[in-house]
């Protein structure tokens, strides 16, 4: 039962689309300037009226690079966390963790629940960015990173005691 459960879970956050756009949501700040400007820039020796950039330009600005670095950075945690787990597992140490004891028994689906682990915590901070808490998904991918952060560290430190 709790085999159907968690390949349930994982089928429907690993068929879900991870990156979901807004309409009023540009992909990359983009700087935007008509032609007109250009020409008239380009053709007379003094500036003429209304062609300053600054006035005639807008930006329009998407997710902060931060964010997709943050999901970068919680995609190699993960990765080096299953990758540390199996290799100290490999050298006779065994999981800490309860809730994971069962599922380590299985690589491919160790590494099968670590990539839904991280594409739900994308989802739920992409869902964040939707909705307009901002801070949020930035704040959530954050505490994320730390805490599997933390867990790196410590899986670094048994597979250095193991060798």
């Amino acid at each position: 039962m709790r085999r159907l459960l968690i390949a349930t879970i994982l089928g429907a956050a690993l068929s879900t689309p991870v990156f979901a756009a807004d309409a009023d949501d540009a992909p990359t700040p983009a700087l935007i300037v008509s032609p007109a400007t250009i020409a008239a820039a380009a053709n007379s020796a003094a500036p003429a009226a209304n062609t300053d950039l600054a006035t005639r330009s807008t930006f329009k600005y998407g997710r902060p690079p931060v964010l997709p670095a943050l999901y970068a950075t919680s995609a190699a945690l993960q990765g080096y966390d299953a990758f540390s787990t199996l290799s100290a597992l490999r050298n006779g140490a065994h999981e800490a963790n309860p809730l994971m004891k069962s599922v380590v028994k299985s690589p491919a689906a160790f590494v099968a629940m670590k990539a839904g682990v991280t594409a739900a915590s994308i989802m739920a901070a992409e869902q964040l960015w939707k909705n307009h808490h901002r801070m949020g998904a930035v704040g959530m991918m954050v505490a994320t990173n730390v805490m599997m952060g933390m867990v790196a560290a410590h899986n670094s430190h048994v597979l250095s005691q193991l060798k």
